[in-house]
């Protein structure tokens, strides 16, 4: 019984032993395919990554561009101004009075010592009589005294009062005379009326401005009003060109004079051009543009580009894409704003000339975008097929 007992549990032990082995095996076996399909399966996971890479990779989009090019005159000083004579003289009457006649009006050309104007002179008149009469009377006094003082009749002294009488009857006689003659207002020179301030009949004050004479012999001259910080820019003798209304060829001029005190109410200094052209003759206080171009300037080298490469503004900064030639890819850049320029725009930092910008199409972009450079009328037409 024993026997047969051990017998059958060697039996039942060698069959789980087996057993185990059997199911370890199995196990590793199990553990090996699924390593295999895992990296199997990462392999295509890694495969199909790759593809859609691939399949998503933004395709080169058509742009236009442009080159930033010298901007010509870029550190000019611009500003707005008017013509006039260089000598223009506010001419008045030396004595008040009545306004009796005048011989001109405005935009008269008149001759050098042409009686423009003249008072009523009935008042000077009476005083110059006066003024003769008391001359006269202190003439006959010193000529009845004298022989008393040579008699003895008469103190030295009073011959020295008739005498002193007389001196002050002879100036108060030249007096008037001078006043008389400035009772009529002739041209200092010859010129152009530019205005009238009193019509005949009215009463004058004495020195108040009746004509206004532009001397044309002096030449006419643009004043313009300069900012503090460009003025110290500019110095006599830099050139200047002058545009005016109704005439095509902009004008060359000269800074003839600079202001050496600023305005107390505008802090403009008030720069003087002389026109090189002396025929040419325009009215007085027509409105000219002026582009003063000092001889410190041109040193910097300023670009200008195509207002619509700006991307994006912050008030004197912006932002344009730059494409590279070696990738064929674009770059966003910061740059500096200047003035405008018809359609362009100066860039006073951040681009170098003959860099490209993109100038049409840069709004479908992101910094590092493939491009390939087209010309803007395909680009119009390849946007019009793409919105059908």
């Amino acid at each position: 019984m024993l026997p047969l007992q051990s017998a059958a549990r060697q039996s039942d032990t060698a069959d789980r032993r087996s057993g185990a082995v059997g199911r370890s095996r199995i196990g590793r076996s199990a553990v090996r395919v699924v390593a295999v399909l895992a990296l199997t399966a990462l392999a295509a996971c890694g495969d199909g990554k790759a593809q859609s890479a691939e399949g998503t990779e933004t395709p080169p989009r058509p742009v236009a561009v442009a080159p930033a090019v010298l901007a010509p005159h870029a550190d000019d000083i611009r500003g707005s101004g008017f013509v006039a004579y260089k000598r223009e003289l506010a001419m008045s009457f030396k004595i008040g009075g009545v306004a009796k006649d005048f011989s001109v009006d405005v935009g008269d050309i008149v001759a050098a010592d042409q009686s423009l104007a003249v008072l009523d002179t009935a008042e000077i008149d009476a005083q110059w009589r006066e003024a003769v009469a008391n001359v006269e009377k202190a003439q006959r006094d010193v000529a009845r005294v004298a022989p008393l003082v040579e008699n003895g009749y008469a103190s030295k002294a009073r011959l020295d009062d008739a005498r002193t009488m007389l001196k002050l009857a002879i100036a108060g006689r030249d007096s008037v005379a001078f006043n008389r003659s400035l009772a009529e207002i002739r041209a200092p020179a010859a010129g152009v009326i530019l205005s009238r301030m009193i019509e005949p009949g009215q009463i004058v004050p004495a020195g108040q401005p009746v004509l206004t004479l532009g001397d044309r012999d002096s030449g006419q001259v643009v004043k313009v009003g300069i900012a503090d910080r460009e003025v110290v820019k500019i110095a006599l003798g830099d050139v200047a060109e002058v545009r005016l209304p109704g005439i095509e060829t902009p004008a060359a001029a000269r800074v003839s004079r600079i202001a050496p005190k600023g305005d107390m109410r505008t802090g403009a200094f008030m720069v003087e051009l002389s026109l090189d052209d002396e025929s040419l003759v325009v009215p007085s206080g027509l409105v000219a543009e002026v582009a003063i171009r000092p001889k410190a300037a041109g040193a910097a080298r300023v670009v200008m580009i195509p207002a619509s490469a700006i991307l994006e503004g912050f008030g004197a900064e912006g932002s344009v894409y730059v494409v590279d030639p070696e990738t064929s890819s674009v770059v966003r850049r910061r740059v500096l704003f200047g003035s405008l320029s018809g359609e362009d725009v100066i860039i006073r930092d951040g681009l170098a000339p003959g860099e490209q910008v993109v100038s049409a199409g840069a709004g479908y972009l992101r910094d590092g975008d493939p491009v390939t450079v087209t010309d803007q009328v395909a680009l119009r037409e390849g946007g019009a097929a793409a919105a059908r």
